[in-house]
This record gives structure tokens, sequence and C-alpha cells, in this order.
């Protein structure tokens, strides 16, 4: 409390006209320490403070704080159930009886338990609490912060998942609650946790090299398969008409194998596989046969063909989702969409108990070649697996364990070495194709692609199944290493399904683990993104975008002279004001939940001016706390993907105030509806684990900016994956799927 007598100040804007620079800092009252365990207190609780008047005791209770915000929060969308059309004039106070009836005394019941529950001791001694001037001062402040959709509006769209909050609002929570200091969650600090977020920050970065050079997956075998327009399907029994070189008649084979049909016989693939001519490699120009190196069979296209089209099973455009962004150049990944053709080369056949091919690297037949697609069809065998090689990694393709009943792909860069491993049983029947570059329209992700066959999902599903890694769980921020439309009118229906290259390989592998992931725009301001952490060696920013202005309003200001200096240098009151950047609700369940409304509510109140004390510290020496969650700036998310927009809001606006929208810009109700349906809404978030840079900037909104002369103010944003790493209690998902197939 002020060692002076009077109560602390909170959301309220004090000018106290006192200046105390001359004060040296050794004579002090308060340590900066001391100021960040008083400004916790204020905004998470409500304090008492005792103090003496004309010999008797005074004890006045000061309405703060987070708690009693969140329990008018959700009085105030009751009332306006009552009456959404209620309008109130800018500077006159809300008439509750204009809301009277037998809900009135319903809600006002349940916000003196919530009151009662959450800050015991708030309304000690008090009869009627909404006559009572510190709870109605507040109800005056938050009453225009809780809109809700009237005639027919359609509730704006928040893709933020409940599960990505909760984390951050638990972690944030843990930090602000010690007064003491905060205690860093178990697995977020140290040398492991931070090797970790090394390697797979490195991981991310040189994707060309490591996360997407090869990929793979499986299609089940449906007698009754489903019709082309179903999605994803399955396939039928594979049909192959072959015939040997001296022109003989066609003969037929139906995979998988079964006994009730002649064709689908175990003696019509033996004289399938023994039709087979050894199979060559090229060493140097020449082709050269060597069962020691490769003992394989093969036909040419012109002996046989085949049902099967991987095209028709979506397998070619995930290949072009996966490998075809890091073999083009960045210009053309943005100008325009890649396509691939694939060009029967073979069939081929290994069979037990000797069959192999060693390690080699394929030659590409043209400069259009960029990689082989290897189609397993449904025989049985043991053995034989796949390893695909490239830069020091190596994934493994094992399809012995389904090679009876399934259709297994796996398709690779030409630069790969790979090889196979000997077939101890049975015959190991694949069809290779050659992938060729061309040019068409883009195409939607199919779900036919199995995440295990990734080279980064062993790495990464081992880095969070074991303790150690965000123990008490976390958010994993990753931009965007490909550039997407993130700003258009459809990107929040195609964002997710248009990912490519490392994008999707990292997508799909967190959604494989059970694990939430959701792709969102980030805000920049001024030109800062998020918060920068030399540790990982990351500044926030854009490369080479480095010449940003700051924008109106945004310029700090006397936060920290008026309302903390004083209570430093002479224990006077403090005055603790926020920014909140937060979505205006559009969900009664975003209000509902009293304790965690006010646990969301501290986290996206960003304090004004604990930054300038911090620094403030820093030049005097003076003891801080290194590691405050008071001080992060954090990020700015966007509620999802929305389209470009332009307002004509900002005189004396900050750029935060026109995008959110917030309970500060909106104390005239009339102007509410026009800004909300013009805003670009966003949560303000700390806490996310950031593993990269910035890199594709697209238009978020503008809006008219006066200083000198007017002009137009852009505000940018970039597309990241946000990857939800659940508390270590409840990775049960992620610890269940270690006996699962792997590669």
């Amino acid at each position: 409390m002020a060692d002076d007598g009077t109560h602390h100040v909170f959301d309220e804007n004090v000018w106290t006209g006192e200046y105390y620079d001359n004060v040296p800092v050794g004579e002090y009252a308060h340590t900066v320490i001391e100021l960040e365990d008083e400004v916790n207190r204020v905004v998470i609780e409500v304090f008492t403070e005792t103090y003496s008047i004309t010999g008797g005791i005074l004890t006045h209770s000061c309405s703060q704080g987070c708690k009693v915000d969140a329990c008018l929060d959700w009085f105030i969308y009751c009332l306006k159930e009552i009456k959404p059309d209620y309008r109130r004039g800018r500077s006159y106070p809300i008439n509750l009886d204009e809301f009277a009836g037998s809900r009135l005394e319903e809600i006002k019941a349940e916000l003196r338990d919530n009151l009662n529950r959450l800050v015991p001791g708030y309304l000690d001694g008090v009869v009627d609490m909404l006559n009572t001037g510190k709870l109605l001062k507040r109800l005056q402040k938050r009453w225009d912060s809780i809109p809700i959709p009237t005639n027919g509006e359609t509730a704006k769209q928040d893709s933020v998942p409940n599960e990505l909050l909760d984390v951050l609002m638990d972690k944030h929570y843990r930090q602000r609650a010690g007064y003491s200091g905060p205690v860093p969650p178990a697995g977020s600090t140290g040398t492991h946790f931070i090797e970790s977020c090394r390697q797979l920050k490195d991981f991310i970065e040189n994707q060309r090299t490591t996360a997407s050079y090869a990929c793979g997956g499986s299609i089940s075998i449906d007698e009754t398969a489903a019709p082309p327009e179903s999605y994803p399907r399955a396939s039928g029994p594979i049909n192959i008409f072959w015939s040997q070189e001296n022109g003989s008649s066609a003969k037929k084979l139906v995979l998988p194998l079964n006994q009730h049909n002649n064709d689908a016989s175990s003696e019509a693939l033996c004289d399938m596989v023994t039709s087979f001519r050894p199979a060559s490699f090229g060493r140097g120009d020449q082709d050269v046969i060597d069962p020691s190196y490769r003992k394989a069979g093969k036909l040419d296209p012109k002996n046989f063909a085949t049902s099967f089209h991987p095209a028709d099973f979506g397998i070619i455009a995930v290949i072009e989702k996966v490998l075809l962004p890091s073999i083009v150049s960045e210009v053309k990944n943005k100008l325009e969409a890649r396509k691939l053709h694939a060009e029967l080369y073979k069939m081929n056949v290994y069979s037990g108990p000797s069959g192999l091919f060693r390690s080699h690297v394929d030659t590409p037949r043209s400069d259009a070649q960029i990689g082989s697609l290897v189609v397993c069809l449904p025989a049985c065998f043991k053995g034989g697996n796949l390893l695909v090689r490239h830069q020091g990694k190596e994934v493994d393709f094992d399809w012995a364990p389904r090679s009876a009943t399934d259709i297994q792909w796996a398709a690779f860069y030409s630069d790969c070495e790979h090889e196979i491993k000997t077939i101890t049983e049975g015959d190991r029947i694949t069809l290779t194709y050659n992938l060729y570059v061309t040019k068409s329209v883009e195409s939607v992700l199919p779900s036919v692609m199995d995440p295990q066959s990734l080279p980064l999902y062993n790495w990464i599903k081992d880095l969070v199944s074991k303790p150690g890694f965000l123990d008490d769980g976390g958010v994993l921020g990753i931009f965007c290493s490909h550039a997407y439309p993130h700003t258009s009118d459809l990107a929040k229906y195609k964002l997710r399904r248009g990912l490519k290259g490392s994008d999707v390989v990292l997508y799909s592998i967190f959604q494989s683990l059970g694990l939430h992931v959701q792709v969102l725009p980030v805000l920049e301001t001024s030109g800062q993104y998020v918060p920068e952490n030399p540790t990982l060696d990351l500044t926030g920013r854009v490369k080479g975008r480095d010449n940003w202005h700051g924008y109106i309003g945004e310029y700090g200001g006397s936060h920290f002279s008026n309302n903390f200096q004083p209570y430093l240098a002479r224990g006077k009151r403090l005055a603790v004001n926020y920014s909140e950047l937060m979505p205006p609700v559009s969900r009664k369940e975003q209000v509902a939940d009293v304790d965690q409304r006010w646990k969301l509510l501290m986290m996206t109140r960003q304090l004004l001016g604990m930054d300038e004390a911090m620094s403030f510290a820093k030049a005097n020496n003076l003891p801080y706390k290194e590691d405050s969650c008071l001080i992060e700036e954090g990020a700015r998310i966007g509620s999802y993907p929305r389209p470009y927009r332009t307002t004509s809001w900002g005189q004396d606006m900050s750029m935060d105030e026109v995008s959110l929208a917030d309970h500060f810009m909106l104390r005239d109700s009339r102007i509410s509806l026009q800004v909300l349906q013009h805003g670009w809404h966003a949560y303000r978030l700390p806490g996310i684990t950031w593993l990269t840079e910035p890199k594709h900037e697209e238009m978020a909104f503008s809006q008219v900016c006066y200083g000198n002369e007017a002009s137009i103010g852009t505000r940018y944003s970039c597309a990241a994956i946000l990857a939800i790493i659940p508390p270590w209690e409840k990775r049960d998902t992620i610890r269940q799927s270690q006996g699962s197939n792997g590669q």
C-alpha cells in the first residue's frame, strides 16, 4: 500500500504535476522489484488499506483488478441479453431501472456470489451493491467493452482455440501470482530447453535440406471402394495387365491376393514375377547388372498396364505441397502455382530371400525432373525397408507390416541417397514414377500423407513426449516459411489448406501428435512482430525492414514519471493503467466462465510504464527482475485471418485502438458498432515460445493518421503456425502413440 496513507488508483488517468527526477536514487522509498510486486497486487486482487483518522480507524476497500472486472463483464452481458436495444448517452450513467424484473434479481445474486467467492471481503457491509460507488464506477467503465450481436448481426468468428488461451493464461498467472518473483515453469528455461528450441529452429530454417526432402503415406484397400467424388477415398483391388517381350497375349494379376479369384492367386503372382527381366543400375554412362549390388526384376511400361493412378488419390497433390516449394525459387512460389507430372517409369520386384538395392543416387532423366515416387503394391513380404538420406538425415519407410493389405508410397528428391534393404520373404512389387515440374493451378492438400513418414516427425515426437520440455505447457510459434495471401477475402477458409513445404510438414506433424494447431496472422507494432530473443538469435522483425517509424499514440508518454516514479521515490500512491488488447466479446462462453475471464483480462492487459521502469532501473544500476512477465510486449495474434481493410478512424488514436476497438475508444456507444465492423481484432498474448523470424508480410489494414499533415498509416501482418503443447500430465495422446506404427 502507499506509505502516505492514500489508496492506489487503478484504471484512472491521474495527473500529479509532481516530478522526482531530482531525488537521488539512493533515497528512493521503494525498489523496482517492490514496485512490480505492488502492481501485481493491484491488478490481480482487491487490497485493503487501513489508516488513522482523528484517532479512529477507517478501513478503505479499493475496487481494483481483473477479478472484479470479470464478474462485471458477465453481469453486463446478462443485462444486455435482457434489453439488447438499451443505449445510453456518452456521459450518462446506466439506468438499471430499465432492466427491472425477476431476471435482474437473479443476475444480481449471481454477481454477489461471484464477487464474494473471488474477492472475499469486497462487499462486506454493502447492502445495495449496485448503488455502491466503487462498483458502479467499474460498471460504467466496463459497459461498452461488452457488446453483443443485435439485429441478426453474425457473431465475429474467433479462430483462437480455447486450449491456446488456457495454456498461456495458466502460465501467465503462475508468474504473476508469485509476488516475490515469478517461478519459471519447469522445462521452459535451462540449457536443455534452450538447446531443444535451437535445434528445432535450425530444422525449420534449414527446411530445404531437412524438413521436406521426403514424404510418404498409405491408401487402404476396400472391395467396395468409395466413388471418386468421396474425399479421402480408399482403393479397390489393383488390376495389372502384363505381357512378355515376345508379344504374347496379356495376362492379368489382381492385388491383394485372394484365393477365391484366379487372377488374384499366388500362382498368378508367381507367373508375373518369373517373367520379369533382371534390373540394371547406372554406373557412369553404362547400365550394369550386378546381383550383389542390385538384385531385382523389372517390367517396362510398354509391357504392362495398371488400374492404379497416384493422382486419383491425391498423392501428387501431397508431393506438390511438401517437395515443390523447396526446389523452386521464392519468386515463383509467390507468383505462380507449381504442379508435378508423374511419368510411369518401371515396375520392379524384389524377391526373398535376397532381393536388395544398395545405397545409390538416381540420375535425373531431364532438367525438369525433381524426384521419384515409389508405390508399393499390396503383396506380402518381409524386410525391404526403403531408407532415404539427405544431408545427414534419414527416413526409414518400413512397409512390411502392412504390405499385404495397403498401398504404400514414398516420394523424395533426385539427389537423395537411398537403398532397399534385403527382402527376406515374399515379393516386394513397386511402381516407380519420375516426377517433373510443370505449371498449373493450386490444389488442395488431401489427407493421404502419413506425417510419420516425414523426417522431422520422430524428432518432434521424442521432444514433446518426454519430460523436460514445457512441462507446464506452452505454445510454440513458427512464422510461415512461404508466402500466402493471408489477408485475402478467402484466407479464412483456404489458408490452412494452402500450406506448402516445411509449413505443411510442421502443421501435419503437430496435428498427427494430437496437438491443437492453428494458423493465424500476427500484427506488427512499429515493425516489431514478437519480442526480441537474443538467446535464440531472434530480432522479432522482418529481415531488411528496419526503416519503421512509430505510429501516432505509440511514442510512450508520462506513464512512468507520473504513475510509478512518485511511488518509487516517495512512497506515493500508484496509478496503475493498462492497454487492453483483446477482441470484443462475440460469444456468451467468452464471459460466462468468470474464473477464466479474469485470467484472460490479466494476460491481455499491458501495463503502461513498466518497460520504462525497467529501463530506469538498468540505467541507474537498480535491482529488477530480469524475467519479469510485466514487461513482455507479447504478440498481437489476430482472432482469425481477416481480409485487408481501410478505415477512417485514426485521429488521436494509436494503431492498437483502431485495430482492436477496445473499451478505451468505445466510450461513445453510438460509434461502437461501426468500429467493430471495421476493426482488426487481435489478442495480446505473452508467453509464446517463438522459434523463427517473421518473413512474409501482407498489409493488414490502413488508417488515417493526423500529424502536422494528414497521412495514411498501414499496419502489416505475417502468418504463423501456433502449436499448443499441453502440460505434461495431459500429454496422454502423445505418450500412447509411442507404440503406434512409425517409419
